[in-house]
């Protein structure tokens, strides 16, 4: 039997892969060089756009460097999160939520996994040091009005400390724990793979105090670790303290996972789709505690996630992605109650409600386009049933609607004929 010609225009040859996977490897090894440089802080110093805001990331590319092309994983997303405010990420999976906060967080798997460009301005809290690099003390006067170095509540000793803004996607790797885990700490969705199953969870947890925190005794630590143990709900944090990961259940070692996040006061809190991997039980106890959370802690959430649900009850602003890019963001209010992306109406439909009439979902047709050779226009316009003759031109940019609502869609330039 003759074999049959392939026909597919996604197929690539040898040759071509080849080809590719040595523009590749040139791309990857200037960006790895660039990550483990050697560097003097004022190479990723930088100043905020807005000072109300504790991190803003401006024109973000994320990139995959695979033997089928260049996956575009984020590609071009801007947007800020003010203090003390909770930021919403939503869209359906694969549109770059979670590469947006392994970028954040620094913690792509390279060399493929890299930060082509773009800005992370994160406004961090840092020791003051002195002329050998040491962290300063911060004294205070004791009761017998001696002078003793000042101490938290959990007894974990204290230091001076001054506002820097850093920008994240320019710093060395052997920088990035001045703000990674201290600073910026990370919830992930399953916390049976990220917490370590030969050792305890007071180990894990007092780790947390000892990397951060200079001088830190293994008395400071355990009262440390019992006290955010204690903060999440659990009520036998002695118990717990003393268990291995696999003794406890999925809720309960969520609530560890937020407590290791908390443990250093971080100034921001990305949670990546925290209650996923759990029941609606659960899931609805760990929400009221991001809510308890919100007012007992002084920083900001960057809440992660595909449900919409979620994102109306806990987050004060939220951004809507698609394919890799931003497509509108705006207050809570503004995304759910005047949606103007075909894209978030069509996330808006998709919501089950009590009292809907249909029979069947919502769902919007069509597929997302592939991320390695995506489309010059617009990239919802093979999806979208309100399309115009300009779809088919370049991708639109941003367009304010409001003080705070953006939307980057054709429909609202200035009219023309459709």
């Amino acid at each position: 039997m003759c074999a049959k010609k392939n026909t597919n225009t996604n197929y690539l040859s040898n040759k071509e892969i080849r080809a590719i996977a040595k523009a590749n490897r040139k791309v990857m090894n200037a960006l790895e060089k660039k990550k483990y440089r050697k560097a003097d802080e004022s190479e990723f110093t930088t100043q905020m756009k807005d000072s109300k805001n504790i991190l803003e990331i401006e024109d973000l590319n994320t990139y995959f460097f695979t033997d089928q092309g260049v996956v575009k994983a984020v590609n071009g997303v801007s947007f800020e999160v003010p203090e003390n405010s909770t930021v919403g990420i939503v869209g359906e999976s694969g549109c770059g939520k979670s590469v947006t906060s392994m970028s954040v967080m620094r913690l792509l798997q390279g060399p493929q996994g890299q930060i082509v460009s773009g800005s992370i301005r994160f406004k961090s809290l840092e020791y003051c040091r002195d002329e050998k690099g040491r962290p300063i003390p911060a004294y205070t006067v004791d009761e017998n009005g001696n002078t003793v170095q000042a101490v938290n509540e959990s007894g974990v000793a204290q230091y001076e400390m001054e506002e820097k803004v850093y920008d994240i996607a320019q710093m060395p790797i052997r920088d990035i724990h001045r703000i990674r885990g201290r600073q910026i700490s990370m919830i992930f969705q399953e916390p049976m793979t990220s917490l370590n199953p030969i050792f305890t969870i007071g180990d894990q947890l007092d780790e947390v105090t000892f990397i951060h925190n200079p001088g830190a005794t293994k008395e400071m630590a355990k009262k440390r670790s019992l006290d955010m143990l204690g903060l999440v709900g659990i009520a036998a944090p002695e118990r717990v303290y003393k268990s291995y990961p696999h003794e406890l259940s999925g809720g309960m070692r969520q609530r560890v996972m937020i407590s290791m996040a908390l443990a250093c006061d971080p100034r921001l809190i990305i949670a990546d789709e925290p209650t996923t991997a759990l029941d609606v039980t659960i899931q609805a106890q760990i929400l009221d505690l991001f809510r308890d959370l919100k007012h007992k802690i002084n920083g900001s959430i960057l809440l992660i996630t595909h449900d919409l649900g979620v994102i109306a009850e806990m987050a004060d602003y939220v951004v809507v992605m698609y394919a890799g890019k931003v497509i509108e963001r705006g207050t809570v209010q503004e995304i759910f109650h005047n949606p103007m992306h075909p894209y978030t109406i069509g996330l808006q439909k998709s919501k089950p409600t009590m009292d809907s009439d249909e029979d069947t979902l919502f769902n919007i047709p069509g597929n997302v386009p592939n991320p390695v050779n995506m489309p010059n226009h617009c990239f919802f316009k093979e999806r979208c049933s309100m399309c115009t003759r300009k779809c088919s031109g370049e991708y639109p940019g941003m367009i304010q609607v409001s003080p705070t609502h953006f939307v980057a869609c054709h429909l609202y330039d200035e009219k023309e004929e459709v």
